[in-house]
């Protein structure tokens, strides 16, 4: 059984504080005068902080999901890095080894290691020695290989998630605001002020605007990690094919 890793503790203890912030910047805002929408039309100035409280739940909802959105990405910055999927130190301890044949070394090295160079040139190792030999070794490494990427996109679907889901959040928020400001309406039998329907508009807009702030940034992160995920696939497959080319070398000669 795998222990879990240092960075997967990381992914939480982000989660918690940011969960903490969030409570912590929702209870000030509660505390605050100007945070309910209603006020919005009758202060002086309206700051910033008003203005993203005049949301409501909903742009609540949306701020949250942006500081998980966050934590999500400073913990891919951290994990999908060439350092900690493509090792130059393994590269080279691997070049040695195979040189030297000592390939039950090689293969010990790889299953200490938890990178994806390690795991795809570790299943190669494993198939040493089989009925056909080279074959065995391509389709196991092949196999390895699509499971680990499989294993780096499948991290990026909680982003994936957010990018889709903050607009519908927002587009929620502005139908939830457009009924309140048609009931202000209806209440006072269209002779309503301003002011009583700027609640309503506020959620509305303001839900827009931030699940489209939120979404916009995160779509990016997306498409970024999925390129540097799609860039070291590729070179991890010119590194494995340097390491192991040479065992195609061998079952020609």
């Amino acid at each position: 059984m795998q222990k879990k890793t240092p960075l997967l503790r990381t992914r939480h203890i982000l989660l918690i504080l940011l969960l903490g912030v969030f409570l912590g910047a929702h209870c000030c805002a509660a505390q605050s005068p100007s945070a309910d929408p209603s006020l919005l039309a009758e202060t002086d100035s309206i700051s910033l902080w008003s203005t993203v409280t005049a949301g409501g739940p909903i742009g609540y909802l949306i701020m949250f999901m942006s500081l998980v959105a966050v934590s999500f990405i400073i913990e891919h910055f951290i994990t999908i890095r060439r350092d900690r999927l493509i090792p130059t130190q393994l590269i080279y301890d691997l070049e040695q080894l195979l040189q030297a044949q000592q390939y039950e070394e090689a293969r010990q090295l790889c299953s200490e290691n938890r990178s994806y160079l390690a795991s795809v040139v570790g299943a190669g190792l494993t198939q040493i020695g089989s009925m056909f030999g080279f074959f065995d070794m391509q389709n196991t490494m092949q196999e390895t290989s699509e499971r680990e990427i499989s294993r780096l996109n499948r991290k990026l679907e909680y982003l994936a998630f957010i990018a889709s889901s903050a607009p519908m959040m927002g587009l929620l928020g502005t139908v939830i605001g457009m009924i309140e400001a048609f009931n202000k309406i209806a209440e006072t039998e269209g002779a309503a002020r301003p002011y009583q329907l700027a609640g309503g508009i506020s959620v509305a807009l303001v839900t827009t605007c931030l699940g489209l702030i939120v979404a916009i940034p995160t779509m990016f992160f997306v498409s970024f990690f999925r390129t540097r995920i799609e860039g070291y696939v590729s070179e991890t497959e010119t590194v494995v094919e340097k390491l192991m080319g040479r065992f195609r070398q061998e079952r020609t000669t």
